[in-house]
């Protein structure tokens, strides 16, 4: 009944508000009348003073403003945002690639605060913290107990540079707890999850987001992959969100030769603007192939595409977000953020792969339909016809030459059972938590290689029954369920890149790219 109540103010102030953001953003070639602008902000004003002193409820009218420039920005486009003052700092660290902090990844566990892993080069790297401890103090502050939470996590220990803090470790085998005087500091935000060779010849790499560190991140993982053999290269773009436009520009001037069109844009006004290639890239010769899926968006769509306009790479995967609209971000005047939408880009050959906003659902997925085309189990190669037919329906997103089907064939089917009675990831982090010491002599490459689950493994992630039930099934099942343990075990040891290491042995998409590669190399042999 209340938010009925609140509905005709919200719906006031929305239209209050619109009139304002006009008026106080200064755009270029905008002249605004004195007098209507001071008419527009005594209308704000008033319905904020009689919201603040007539309405018959107590309300935080700046929490109520906050909430009205959000919804009013969600009614322009789906990607036009507000970001309130208090969440800026999170959103400008997640850009820039960089937060001040000890640098450790943890998991609440048993009410616990329990080091996963301990960021390479970081503060609680040097202070010799190690993955397992677990951090009872910071300080004077108790950080174990029921109460415990994410927020009283971050918030403890994240702080000023180079200000100092003092934990108490409780680590396996030792009697006492330890104390070790952490010094904050900038702690690099990978955007590079992964980086390896699935063969002596193709390197795989991971790219989660494009932030401004990400161009000098896929550098110097394409130099180490080259200076390992590698000779084509897998760049894995799923669900990827996106984000800074230049650090799309930059990363698609890695693969193409110079002034080769990556992207324009165009204004309300059609005012064009073009991107090329300015400089020698780091892999402008060798094979590529790029992996995308409907969670790849906005920056990744920039580079999937202009890749293929130049027919630079295969594009590996499923249709992709469909996000062509560009975000200016805007300072307001108490500190908070508005990113307003002022640009639509388009792909080299002029494809926008913008979709119609009607296409969204309150969570942001796509109901899309594919063109007719040939089909199999694994995977689709769309014809050259079939491609300009797709392109002609404007369904938005990427449509990839080669799409990975689902999983029809079940391969799968053991492990999604499974896991949706198991917490895995959870299971993996116990399993590795109490076989420490044996798992302290497994390299990881040898880990990689040559660790296998077995029974006991099993039992312990399942349960004896369930154990039972696993060694009935078809070896295929077993196979899948195996590497998948073997995954999460990988990522609780070493991080990110074993993980991934283990996972692209039977991932559809790796598999199919590979397979891609190796047919276009015949055909480029013959």
């Amino acid at each position: 009944m209340k938010n009925k109540t609140l509905y005709p103010i919200y719906l006031g102030l929305a239209v209050c508000i619109g009139i304002l953001l006009g008026i106080f953003f200064n755009f270029p070639h905008q002249t605004v009348a004195f007098n209507e602008t001071s008419e527009r902000e005594q209308k704000l004003r008033q319905i904020l003073n009689y919201i603040d002193y007539e309405y018959v409820d107590k309300v935080n009218t700046d929490s109520l403003l906050d909430q009205t420039i959000s919804e009013l920005l969600h009614h322009l486009d789906p990607h036009s945002t507000y970001i309130p003052q208090e969440d800026v700092l999170a959103s400008e660290e997640s850009i820039r690639g960089t937060f001040v902090g000890i640098g450790i990844e943890f998991k609440i566990y048993r009410d616990s605060l329990t080091v996963v892993k301990v960021i390479a080069g970081g503060p609680s790297a040097q202070a010799g913290i190690l993955p397992g401890d677990r951090i009872l103090r910071a300080d004077t502050i108790s950080l174990f107990g029921p109460s415990l939470n994410a927020a009283k996590v971050v918030s403890t220990l994240k702080g000023a540079r180079n200000t100092s803090t003092t934990l108490s470790i409780k680590r396996f085998g030792t009697v006492q707890p330890l104390l070790l005087k952490v010094k904050r500091n900038n702690v690099d935000l990978n955007s590079v999850q992964s980086a390896f060779l699935i063969n002596d010849s193709i390197g795989v790499i991971k790219l989660t987001k494009f932030s401004a560190r990400s161009t000098e991140e896929i550098q110097e993982s394409i130099q180490n992959l080259k200076a390992q053999g590698a000779t084509a290269l897998i760049l894995d773009l799923r669900d990827n969100p996106g984000g800074l436009l230049n650090a799309a520009e930059q990363i698609s001037d890695q693969f193409l030769e110079k002034d080769a069109l990556i992207v324009f844009t165009k204004d309300r006004n059609e005012k064009k603007e073009e991107f090329f290639a300015t400089r020698k890239g780091n892999f402008e010769k060798g094979q590529v192939a790029v992996l995308i899926n409907r969670g790849s968006a906005s920056a990744s769509e920039i580079v999937a595409g202009a890749l293929q306009d130049n027919k630079r790479a295969l594009i590996v995967g499923r249709r992709s977000f469909g996000k062509g609209l560009v975000q200016e971000e805007i300072t307001l005047g108490d500190g908070s953020k508005m990113r307003l939408t002022t640009q639509r880009y388009y792909t080299p050959s002029g494809r926008s792969i913008q979709r119609d906003y009607e296409t969204y659902d309150s969570q942001f997925s796509f109901h899309g339909r594919n063109p007719a085309r040939k089909s199999s189990a694994d995977s689709t190669v769309l014809l050259p016809e079939e491609q300009e037919f797709s392109k002609g329906r404007n369904e938005g997103g990427i449509l990839p030459d080669v799409e990975v089907g689902y999983d029809t064939a079940g391969t799968t089917r053991l492990l999604y059972q499974l896991a949706m009675s198991v917490n895995l990831d959870e299971k993996a982090f116990e399993f590795v938590d109490e076989n420490r010491a044996r798992f302290a002599r497994w390299p990881s490459d040898s880990f990689v290689d040559n660790w296998q689950a077995d029974k006991s493994s099993y039992q312990h992630f399942f349960g004896e029954e369930v154990t039972q039930y696993i060694y009935q099934q078809d070896s295929i099942q077993q196979a899948v369920l195996s590497n998948r343990l073997k995954a999460f075990i990988a990522y609780n040891l070493y991080g990110n890149n074993e993980y991934q290491k283990v996972y692209s042995l039977d991932d559809p998409y790796i598999l199919e790219a590979i397979k891609a590669l190796e047919n276009q190399n015949k055909k480029q042999s013959n």
